[in-house]
């Protein structure tokens, strides 16, 4: 059950945030942050802006903010530890972001493929473009 209601969310945040610009979601995550100071998946969301938009700093900042939050949905852990190895990959900190893989592989959640694309980067580090 809570595995469906996870999946839910996630479904229902991607469909919002499709055809939205970055600019109406930094508004919309601002909101939700003001309702919500530990909402994980709001500061996840954001640092997949951070990400995007490659300012790594914030972006890792606010991935661990996210591992700091109410950790609701569950797999906020273990993707916001994929996205901080891959960070770490990016910048050139290879043994921080194997820390990272392996804190992901330890939450033992699999949410969209989360432990095969740990194992993966474990490997191979993540490629930085």
């Amino acid at each position: 059950m809570k595995a469906t209601c996870a999946i839910a969310v996630f479904c229902f945040a991607c469909a919002i945030t499709l055809g939205q610009s970055d600019t109406d979601l930094w508004a919309k995550y601002r909101q939700d942050l003001s309702l919500n100071q530990a909402s994980s998946v709001t500061r996840f969301r954001i640092g997949e802006l951070y990400f995007q938009q490659r300012d790594f700093l914030s972006a890792a900042n606010t991935f661990r903010e996210a591992l700091n939050g109410d950790l609701q949905p569950k797999w906020v852990e273990v993707w916001s530890h994929i996205n901080l190895g891959k960070i770490f990959d990016i910048t050139g900190q290879r043994e921080r972001a194997l820390n990272e893989y392996r804190l992901a592989l330890q939450t033992k959640d699999d949410t969209r493929g989360a432990l095969e694309e740990a194992a993966i980067y474990q490997q191979f580090p993540y490629p930085s473009k």
